[in-house]
């Protein structure tokens, strides 16, 4: 072989040994990426699902806002129950609460609970804060160290308050004042008002049907319908509404207990068929050995709001001539503890506690602004400010 052929066989010896070598960098360099951007994901992953505890947590908390100290309360216990729980969360990393604070404005100073209550009428915000979260490092140590901790929060608040509600429970409910429980609701029995055809007195804590747009006559079925939740009107603080002055209590309080008891999934014969699971679905918690904080608190399953009703409340106690209206004073947030009583044969009147609701009274909805009352819009909301 001459010197000019050997010196090509080393030249390409020597290429190919320099190409070995840069594929072993090359594959290094690619491995140490591929590991760089696992453990990169992993955080991002982490970092969201503790983003999306957060939100939930505070958006939980913000709901419970009434205006008084047991809402500062329920906040608490409502957004540690949403994350303890994994209410519908399914995230795989284990999430705690670091604090749940509270505040007046959105970009204002941040208080705890026992400061906020001191401040309860004007609390509007919630910030919800995770304890931090450490991701292990697992091919990136020398760039990111041996782990990445990290917290997040969340700051839900409500929305303008509404200037009435939309879809009520359509009987009022007689009180001399607007009692504000705290920090528990206040257990109470509603009993039916008679009507004489000519008027209708109502006592502290007694209800009368209402008269409503949307359903002519006050007959059983009329009752019937509107105690399961007939939606038929908007009405705002300070409006005057109809009663039902000839809704007696004959017939009047055990179809009111039939309507009312479709929330617990017991749907009465007759009334034209009327009272029926599509058209007025039970609730998905029936359980009449809770609290109204308890069913708050998803004991011993969530449920889906049916057993916790809106109703205007008016003066008591007081005659209300027939054609003349009842003014609402507030919106009454009841919780319903158990089933009526209509398990009996004969008048409504002669087989009491027929006609009579037990119910926890958890305090007023937040109503308040001005302006025109917007159809379905339900309540006041949370929403996620940031």
């Amino acid at each position: 072989m001459s010197s000019h052929q050997e010196q090509r066989v080393g030249r390409r010896s020597s290429e190919r040994g320099s190409i070995m070598i840069m594929t072993a960098i090359f594959a290094l360099l690619l491995l140490v990426m591929v590991g760089f951007a696992l453990d990169v994901s992993r955080i991002y992953v982490v970092r969201a699902e503790l983003q999306k505890a957060a939100d939930a947590a505070a958006l939980t908390a913000a709901r419970e806002l009434n205006g008084g100290t047991g809402g500062i309360d329920k906040a608490v216990n409502q957004a540690t129950n949403v994350i303890a729980n994994d209410l519908g969360l399914q995230t795989k990393t284990a999430v705690t609460i670091a604090s749940v604070e509270f505040a007046t404005s959105l970009n204002g100073s941040y208080l705890d609970s026992t400061a906020a209550k001191l401040v309860a009428p004007n609390i509007r915000f919630v910030k919800v804060t995770t304890e931090s979260t450490s991701t292990a490092i697992l091919f990136a140590a020398h760039v990111l160290g041996a782990s990445h901790g990290e917290s997040r929060e969340a700051v839900a608040g409500m929305s303008v308050p509404l200037a009435g509600v939309c879809d009520f429970y359509p009987a009022a409910v007689g009180m001399p004042s607007l009692p504000n429980p705290s920090p528990t609701p206040i257990t109470m029995t509603l009993k039916f008002a008679q009507g004489s055809g000519n008027s209708a007195t109502i006592n502290d804590k007694d209800y009368i049907v209402l008269d409503v747009p949307c359903i002519t006559g006050n007959g059983e079925t009329e009752t019937a319908m509107l105690a399961a939740g007939q939606p038929c009107a908007c009405n705002k603080l300070g409006d005057f509404i109809n009663m039902t002055p000839s809704s007696n209590f004959g017939n009047g309080g055990r179809a009111a207990g039939d309507g009312m008891n479709t929330r617990f999934g017991v749907y009465a014969n007759g009334y034209g068929s009327s009272l029926t699971a599509s058209a007025y679905p039970s609730d998905t918690n029936v359980s009449e050995t809770i609290t109204a904080i308890q069913y708050e608190n998803s004991v011993p399953t969530a449920g889906n709001g049916r057993r916790i009703i809106i109703a205007p409340i008016v003066l008591a106690p007081k005659t209300y001539p027939a054609n003349t209206n009842g003014q609402i004073l507030g919106w009454g947030k009841f919780f319903l503890k158990k089933k009526m009583f209509v398990n009996f044969n004969g008048n409504c009147a002669n087989n009491l506690p027929c006609g009579f609701m037990e119910v926890e009274y958890m305090g007023l909805a937040q109503v308040g602004a001005t302006g025109p009352v917007a159809c379905a819009s339900g309540l006041t909301t949370s929403v996620l400010y940031r």
